[in-house]
């Protein structure tokens, strides 16, 4: 019997300091993907650390909870932090609210809070993994530019990192729908790994396609995966249209 494997299987080795690019279309539940491999490091003893600037901090946990993950146990166990830039508190003592900024000011609040979260977890003594969500709610909010800014510095600093000891790497979750096609060329450019999903629904089912297209191992070899959900036949007196 052939044994199946996981999306991280199939991205090969993670280099520190490496870049995933979770890439989705409007109809794909491919963010997903974000969220299990998340789930799978804290499982593994590893520290997670997430930013939302997608939506309110109750929806963003509802939406996370429901693709696997409890955020605010794992908060309260010390697996995890947040960075919410989404406008409104979140009052917990993981969360880190980054609140009253534009384009000009977000950058420097936002690398002064992840100095916080460092120094508070010991980060140099564990494996992290970073999924910011999402790019395109970043682009809508401050502008293309601020996207670029941030991630350039993101390649100078996380080699520093690197080199003094810390370990970790980032999942870049966008809706590649909403952001210009030449943004997201260039996160494709500066991303070791990406992952490509699209959302296809047809007559008779919905189709997700899931294209694993980057890797750095020798070894890594470009894969399509496919889920299909079958549509459910209703009798017509059952539906209210």
């Amino acid at each position: 019997m052939v044994k199946v494997k996981t999306v991280r299987e199939y991205l090969g080795e993670i280099t520190p300091g490496g870049i995933l690019l979770l890439s989705y279309d409007q109809y794909s539940l491919g963010w997903k993907i974000g969220v299990k491999l998340v789930k799978e490091e804290i499982e593994n003893g590893n520290f997670a650390l997430l930013t939302n600037v997608a939506v309110p901090f109750r929806k963003f946990c509802a939406r996370i909870e429901a693709a696997g993950l409890d955020v605010i146990q794992e908060g309260k166990n010390g697996n995890l932090a947040i960075i919410n830039v989404f406008e409104g508190e979140a009052h917990y003592d993981f969360v880190y609210n980054v609140d009253k900024v534009d384009g000009g000011t977000f950058i420097s609040k936002y690398v002064e809070v992840k100095k916080q979260i460092t120094k508070k977890y010991n980060l140099k003594e564990r494996k992290v993994v970073h999924a910011f969500v999402t790019l395109d709610t970043l682009y809508e909010r401050f502008g293309a530019s601020t996207v670029k800014k941030l991630f350039q510095a993101r390649l100078f600093a996380g080699e520093k990192l690197v080199e003094k000891g810390y370990w970790f790497w980032d999942i870049l979750i966008v809706n590649r729908d909403v952001v210009p096609k030449e943004l997201h060329s260039w996160m494709v450019s500066i991303s070791d790994y990406v992952i490509f999903t699209q959302g296809i629904l047809k007559e008779n089912e919905f189709v997700e396609n899931i294209a694993v297209l980057k890797g750095l191992s020798r070894e890594f070899r470009p894969v399509i995966l496919q889920m299909k959900t079958p549509s459910v036949l209703t009798p017509r007196e059952r539906i209210h249209i």
